[in-house]
């Protein structure tokens, strides 16, 4: 099987019932953030449960979908981000067939320490230029804040880009993989596509 033939494989009828649910959850997540006015983003959750559940392709295609959605109903600034979902889709499916989503007991939760922290990387290292080179550093997000004040205290502006997202990022992932996660265990094995099988049980 080639390799665009296996990408076409993971896009089973229950993969593209997913997405939707996927952007779904995405969307939910960003708007209490916003409603609550929370400094975290809760926008990549669905992002990463579709990871876990259908591969990272069809993730990508929920991640991009997710920011153009919120990109009309919220702000076009989140647009560009799409970039994130993509890297995050990518890195959570491949340590997904890696394994580190098949928690056994209570020391394995460090793999999604892990994969929450991995997570955090790529997406600061995604959002940072794109923040700096697209909206001069501050796009209305909760970091804008702490951009704003190392600014004022004379830091580089992508210096200042970087650690504001590492001060929110990391909690933000994190909490985001374990509530994908523990929705992902919640349902029943016969309903998991067969990427999902592989990624949260042991072969």
């Amino acid at each position: 099987m080639s390799w665009s033939e296996r990408i076409a494989a993971d896009f089973t009828t229950v993969a593209w019932v997913l997405i939707p649910i996927a952007v779904g959850i995405n969307v939910v997540g960003s708007f209490i953030v916003g409603l609550l006015r929370i400094p975290l983003f809760l926008d990549v959750i669905g992002t990463i449960l579709i990871a876990i559940l259908a591969g990272p392709w069809v993730a990508v295609v929920a991640g991009v979908l997710t920011n153009v959605v919120l990109g009309v109903v919220r702000t076009p600034t989140l647009i560009p981000f799409a970039l994130v979902q993509v890297g995050v889709a990518l890195v959570v499916g491949y340590v997904a067939l890696r394994g580190w989503f098949r928690i056994r007991e209570s020391r394995d939760y460090v793999w999604l320490v892990a994969a929450g922290l991995l997570v955090t990387v790529t997406a600061v290292v995604i959002s940072t230029p794109i923040a700096v080179l697209v909206f001069g550093g501050l796009t209305g997000s909760p970091t804008d804040v702490v951009v704003g004040f190392f600014l004022a205290a004379g830091a580089e502006l992508f210096a200042a880009v970087l650690v504001a997202e590492f001060i929110y990022e990391p909690i933000d992932k994190i909490a985001s993989v374990f509530i994908a996660y523990f929705i992902a265990q919640s349902i029943p094995e016969r309903y998991l596509p067969s990427f999902g099988q592989l990624a949260l049980n042991e072969t």
